[in-house]
């Protein structure tokens, strides 16, 4: 099996080389006819459907023996629906509420899992963590450009990954050197004015022990955000991604990737719309175009180091720092002046200045191993968290300026905003995070797959205001586990049963003083997966029920204090497909479906919240995706024609803790239109085509519109 292994890992070049090599005595020489041996792994990334992952389980692992929901967008999939933002990319994924503020045209992540938020807690890159969060608005982008594939792994997740929430991880699979040739240039263009040129070069030399890629992007367009009264203007958009990466294969067994990335994003679309003093929707933006502005500079560096020992042990390392630097203006909207102008909106300008960095490094050995006729996966790592985080907050001025207000009945935009200089905050944290843990994939018979994990982390921070000159600090721990049954029918039925667990460790303290201990995720789902044999589809049905405790609560001694014994629990079921119909009889037609029906409810609370459905989570949310490649017709002009379209539901959402106000639910349209004519590709993507003007949230007197129809046309050229 090493003999094998080390094998495919060879280039061609190689693997065939061995039997027309000269030998000094060929008398007892058996020549084999030459072999040419290739590696499955664009087997299982092509197409709408992933056959594996390594994020279930850290192994490679086929995703029907994961005993836990997972969904993959792959590649294949991002590109077919010409996806431009990150949340865009899992509008299609079951179980994921993505876009719960409206349109984002400030990077940030937002979305839901499960029911509860994972806007930050959700973040991984690569198997790591990637949830460095600041202490205001401080938060990782990813561009989509940058990304091979994105895996959805629902519920607890903390066993592999450490810290995180009970709504599970979305790990972000970065672009990396191949041994195939990838030389693609883009221009896109859209509605907004949108511009964008991009490029994804790879090269590997002759013998293919050293590979190198690079990707690129440079973006620059208007958003939908419109000022009123200022004759059409709009909020912009402009980035610049440059990711470079270079994989260096000195032995047939040993494997070195390096990757570096920077991304700079600026933008001055913030974009809440006020309410008027009867709750209405005005089309009145808060900000002013002139002040408001997100400023980030991010980058990273990291590598990843495999190296197969023998058909027994395998060791791999990955590593990856992260540093952001973030300058931010906005407005706090402060109410209505309600005495002087009822229809004047006072407002507050601040700014902050912010530094993130995040450095994490895991470090496991794979053993396979046989007992009899048992067969072991065994997995022991460690991994090191470390985030730092910096703020700065300026609020008021110190000659006594105060921010306008703005009138909604006649808005005035870019009018003369004092600078904030009033430094109100300064502080900073560290949290320092160590973990250890052992996995177990036992297979019996094979068909019965048990998978058991178990692991421990200590997490120690100190939090530093600098104004105040006081330093807090707090050491939590916690045990998690999983457990996982999978049976695999030879005919692709696998029906699994888990128990998986997570932790998050929150601030504060209670009314003694004592640091709250990290809230606890506990989920009991059962599930069945279809993957028929020699197909290119996959069909999951799974049904969770999944409890978050030590949430905190309103302390019923002090309603100043927090106690921490609220409670939520979310439970439901999830379906997914993604295939490609009839093979035999209508190759290139490929179908994407989703439903997702989840009840979530707080179920132990001291506040007005108890037995109520937590803010911006819709109970039913349903999705399908149809698209058909013509080239199996046989008419050549018809070869590179290819059509898609979508459609997307998500229910109503509640706007206040005390369910009494609600933001309807809406249904969306999708669109595509592509021509593949030999190294040209030619895109017509649409998204809401028939622009549904939707709210997609309401709170605290601000409304969140939803993304208007967008339309972006993209060239590109392969060579």
């Amino acid at each position: 099996m090493a003999d094998k292994a080390a094998e495919a890992k060879k280039p061609q070049s190689e693997t065939t080389a061995s039997s027309t090599e000269p030998d000094a005595d060929k008398s007892n020489v058996t020549v084999l006819p030459a072999v040419t041996v290739k590696g499955k792994a664009s087997d299982q990334i092509n197409g709408y459907a992933a056959k594996r992952s390594m994020t279930g389980t850290k192994t490679d692992t086929p995703i029907i023996e994961i005993p836990q929901s997972i969904s993959v967008v792959t590649r294949d999939e991002l590109d077919m629906r010409s996806v431009q933002n990150f949340t865009e990319a899992l509008r299609y994924t079951p179980g994921v509420t993505v876009d719960n503020f409206g349109f984002e045209g400030r990077g940030f992540e937002n979305l839901f899992m499960r029911g509860f938020d994972a806007l930050n807690t959700a973040n991984f890159r690569d198997g790591l963590s990637n949830q460095g969060t600041g202490l205001f608005f401080g938060s990782y982008i990813t561009d989509p450009y940058g990304l091979e594939r994105i895996d959805v792994l629902r519920g607890p997740s903390s066993i592999l990954f450490g810290r995180g929430d009970a709504g599970g991880i979305v790990n972000r699979v970065t672009k990396r050197p191949s041994a195939d040739p990838i030389r693609e240039i883009e221009l896109q263009y859209g509605n907004f004015d949108r511009k964008r040129v991009a490029a994804d070069l790879g090269f590997t030399n002759s013998d293919g022990t050293l590979m190198f890629r690079l990707v690129s992007l440079g973006l620059d367009t208007d958003t939908q955000v419109k000022f009123p009264n200022t004759g059409g203007d709009r909020a912009f958009l402009r980035r610049f991604y440059i990711a470079p990466s270079v994989t260096w294969r000195p032995t047939v067994n040993t494997t070195i990737t390096l990757m570096g990335d920077v991304l700079n994003n600026r933008t001055n679309s913030s974009a809440f719309y006020l309410g008027d003093p009867g709750g209405r929707r005005t089309n009145v933006l808060v900000v002013d175009p002139e002040f408001v502005r997100y400023s980030t500079n991010q980058s990273s560096f990291s590598y990843q180091i495999e190296h197969h020992f023998n058909e027994m042990f395998t060791a791999r390392q990955n590593f990856r720092h992260t540093d952001q630097d973030g300058r931010f203006n906005d407005f706090f909207p402060l109410g209505y002046n309600t005495v002087d102008q009822p229809t004047l909106q006072d407002r507050s300008a601040f700014i902050t200045r912010e530094r993130l960095n995040q450095t994490v490094i895991d470090t496991h050995l794979q053993t396979k191993l046989n007992t009899g006729p048992v067969h072991h996966t065994v997995l022991t790592g460690v991994d090191w968290n470390v985030t730092n985080a910096s703020l700065k907050f300026f609020e008021g001025s110190q000659d006594g300026s105060v921010t306008p207000g703005i009138d909604i009945l006649n808005p005035v935009y870019s009018l003369p905003i004092a600078k904030p200089d009033i430094l109100g905050t300064h502080a900073k944290q560290k949290i320092n995070q160590f973990g250890v843990y052992l996995q177990d994939q036992i297979r019996y018979d094979d068909n019965w797959i048990l998978t058991l994990s178990g692991r421990y982390d200590r997490i120690h921070s100190t939090d530093n205001d600098l104004l105040s000159a006081v330093t807090t600090k707090a050491k939590q721990d916690a045990f998690t586990g999983r457990a996982g049954l999978t049976y695999r029918f030879a005919n692709g039925i696998a029906p699994y049963v888990s128990y998986s667990q997570s932790f998050l460790p929150q601030p504060g303290f209670d009314s003694s003083n004592n640091p709250f201990d990290p809230t606890r995720g506990a989920q009991y789902e059962v599930g069945v997966k279809y993957q028929p044999v020699g197909g290119r589809s996959l069909y999951t049905l799974a049904l969770f029920d999944l409890t978050k405790t030590n949430v905190l609560t309103r302390d019923p001694n002090d309603p100043f204090r927090s106690i921490q014994t609220g409670e939520i629990g979310s439970r439901g079921a999830e379906l997914e497909a993604k295939a490609e119909l009839l093979p035999d009889l209508l190759p290139g037609l490929n179908f994407i479906g989703s439903f997702t029906y989840q009840e979530v409810t707080v179920t132990k609370s001291n506040d007005i919240d108890l037995d109520k459905m937590p803010i911006l989570v819709p109970n039913t949310m349903a999705s399908a995706w149809l698209d058909y490649s013509f080239r199996s017709l046989g008419i050549d002009w018809l070869r590179g024609l290819g059509i898609g379209g979508g459609v997307r539901y998500v229910g109503r959402v509640y706007n206040d803790p005390e369910n009494t106000s609600t933001t309807p639910a809406f249904t969306l349209f999708d669109a595509t239109l592509r021509y593949d004519y030999g190294p040209w590709l030619f895109n017509i993507n649409a998204s809401n085509i028939f622009n549904n003007q939707y709210v997609s949230s309401n709170l605290g007197g601000n409304f969140f519109l939803g993304t208007q129809r967008t339309v972006v046309g993209t060239l590109k050229y392969r060579f």
